[in-house]
């Protein structure tokens, strides 16, 4: 028997997207950083957790559940890590195989939705940093007599890419759906699917067996955004803080704008927490040399130099007469004495050498690798 209040999910993270590279060479899209202590995937985790939802089945791709699991642990900071409470993490590689040998490549997912026992489920991805509250749009997709609810946001065009699929109405305010690079043409405000859904459980395991048996697409979600346009669905607009990561510079923007107070409170203090991976560190410590402006800085660092506009991660070190401007510091990285710093992603694990100067530009921030050593001047412009 299905509680009526009970809620499960499908989450992917097998989006890839080369535009990010080299920060997605050792990991996946979701496990990226975000200000300072947070990562992409706690987004989704937590829209979930202040849902109750107490049952997650995970798309992973093969390679990167290590980055997942480093992160993740037990479950335990967004509710998983209990018997009726958990987490379950499968290859998305293993379900195009079985479809490639003809087998069924869908049966594991009917099974968790089955064995969970909830009558709507949630489906949602990584590549949108936002905080959506599930208890509120549950409301509405069960005050709407529909299968399906699509979550969206009004954005610019700019604000999408080529394969994000857009959401229009017609006269009689009917949602279909296209790729932003299938229109031929845009509106000022296009209203941008999040790649999220409720939906009502049995529908959605009839609508995967039917999938399956016409050999489509081994992509739940993948599968909803396509058939949009003949379904007839429920949509809920989102309004509160969003962004798109779809580049380097897209993704080094939604950082940055952590720096202003306002997005900061919306996406990170509202009614909805946002939910991370605990680590007990010590304070950060501050030299009377030190001078740190409008920046945010995470437990554990060491700081002599001068740091502004910047985000800088836990355990990191800014040595006497370094300065690092309009920069992201990854953890357990070292600016050494002398060096300058500016429109920068400094990943894990990176040494800048004394007296090195590496620069980007506002609108190509440059990209230091992780674990990387560097000795010589880097000057991107």
């Amino acid at each position: 028997m299905k509680s009526e209040n009970k809620i499960c999910a499908i989450l992917s993270t097998v989006t890839r997207n080369e535009k990010l590279s080299p920060l997605i060479n050792q990991r996946p899209v979701a496990t990226l950083p975000f200000d300072c202590k947070y990562r992409l995937i706690d987004f989704p985790l937590s829209s979930l957790a202040n849902a109750h939802v107490n049952s997650i089945f995970m798309a992973a791709n093969q390679g990167e559940t290590q980055s997942i699991f480093d992160h993740m642990g037990s479950g335990s900071e967004w509710g998983l890590d209990s018997f009726k409470k958990r987490y379950f993490v499968y290859i998305q590689q293993d379900f195009e195989r079985l479809k490639e040998q003809g087998l069924p490549y869908f049966d594991q997912q009917i099974s968790f939705l089955r064995k969970s026992k909830a009558a709507y489920t949630v489906l949602l991805d990584s590549k949108f940093v936002c905080n959506v509250d599930l208890t509120a749009v549950l409301k509405i997709h069960k005050a709407s007599d529909k299968h399906i609810t699509a979550i969206y946001k009004k954005v610019t065009p700019d604000m999408a890419e080529e394969f994000d699929t857009i959401i229009r109405f017609d006269e009689n305010n009917k949602a279909s759906s296209s790729f932003l690079g299938q229109l031929t043409s845009v509106s000022e405000k296009e209203a941008l699917s999040l790649n999220m859904f409720i939906v009502d459980t049995e529908w959605l395991i009839k609508f995967l067996q039917r999938m399956q048996e016409e050999g489509e697409y081994a992509s739940s979600s993948r599968l909803l955004r396509k058939y949009m346009v003949d379904m007839d669905i429920n949509t809920y607009e989102y309004t509160g803080y969003m962004s798109n990561i779809r580049t380097i510079k897209s993704y080094y923007d939604a950082n940055m704008s952590m720096l202003d107070s306002s997005n900061f409170t919306a996406l990170l203090y509202s009614s909805q927490p946002v939910r991370t991976k605990v680590n007990n560190e010590v304070p950060t410590y501050f030299s009377k040399e030190s001078n740190v402006t409008n920046s945010q800085l995470s437990s554990g660092c060491i700081v002599e130099g001068n740091v502004k506009d910047s985000l800088i991660s836990r355990r990191s070190k800014i040595e006497k007469n370094a300065s690092v401007e309009n920069t992201m510091m990854f953890t357990d990285s070292k600016i050494k004495s002398g060096a300058q710093v500016k429109y920068a992603i400094v990943d894990k694990h990176v040494v800048i050498e004394n007296d090195v100067r590496v620069e980007g530009t506002l609108e190509n921030p440059v990209v230091i690798p992780k674990n990387m050593i560097v000795t010589e001047n880097i000057i991107q412009k």
